[in-house]
């Protein structure tokens, strides 16, 4: 079984500085819930998940494995044109219900871009740190992956192509009193001309695998100006 840890042709497709480093962010719409009715209605017991999803054929689903090690066995199996190979494990954010004979309902499964950081220098405009709004930071429960949650400004234009484009800069890493070591991460944003009218959700996913460190410090520019959050990896 392969691990499909770099970004889905959803996001190769467009505008991308490098597959496995950056991607153009498609909004990731399974992350509301306010079109779904309250109280008993079909979706009331409804529930979200971080999952990786398994490709049985290209293209469609059979079972998805939770960040809390969770399997969950489709009651039948999901469409979905990002998964391009057979057996193979997607990032995703999945919303679904559980039925009594204990497999589960799909209502929507959205890709989650899984970025790999690259060396400053490699970024062949410079690293572009347009703003976002933070909205959280936080280790998968298997530990498996670093998760980011933040909004971008959107809006259209007419004739408008734009995307934006997302990736991490890695800017070396550090050694601190106690002799661990961290690793400096700069979130990557580019604008890329999208009019900025109003504010959609997104999330991404950084593999743990990858980062040869004790910890990250990501720092961020917001509209509030720059942040950094640390997170332990080891």
């Amino acid at each position: 079984m392969n691990a499909a840890e770099a970004v889905p042709n959803l996001f190769r497709s467009m505008k991308s500085l490098c597959p496995v480093v950056a991607a153009a962010v498609a909004v990731v719409s399974a992350c509301s819930s306010d079109s779904y009715k309250s109280g008993t209605g079909t979706y009331s017991l409804t529930r979200a998940d971080f999952v990786e999803v398994h490709s049985v054929a290209p293209r469609i689903a059979d079972y998805a494995i939770t960040d809390d090690g969770s399997r969950l066995v489709l009651t039948t199996p999901k469409y979905a044109d990002w998964m391009e190979k057979a057996d193979t494990l997607y990032r995703a954010v999945m919303y679904y219900n559980q039925k009594e004979d204990g497999r589960t309902e799909v209502v929507s499964l959205a890709a989650i871009p899984v970025l790999y950081a690259k060396p400053c220098e490699e970024f062949e405009e410079g690293v572009i740190t347009d703003p976002v709004k933070f909205e959280s930071l936080w280790m998968s429960a298997n530990r498996r992956y670093i998760n980011i949650g933040f909004y971008l400004k959107n809006g259209t234009a007419e004739g408008s192509q734009a995307i934006h484009t997302i990736g991490v800069a890695d800017e070396g890493t550090v050694e601190n009193a106690d002799g661990t070591h961290t690793a400096v991460y700069r979130m990557y944003h580019d604008q890329g001309g999208v009019p900025e009218y109003y504010s959609s959700r997104y999330y991404v996913s950084i593999p743990c695998k990858t980062i040869d460190a004790d910890s990250v410090r990501l720092l961020i520019n917001t509209y509030d100006g720059g942040i950094e959050r640390v997170m332990a990896v080891r």
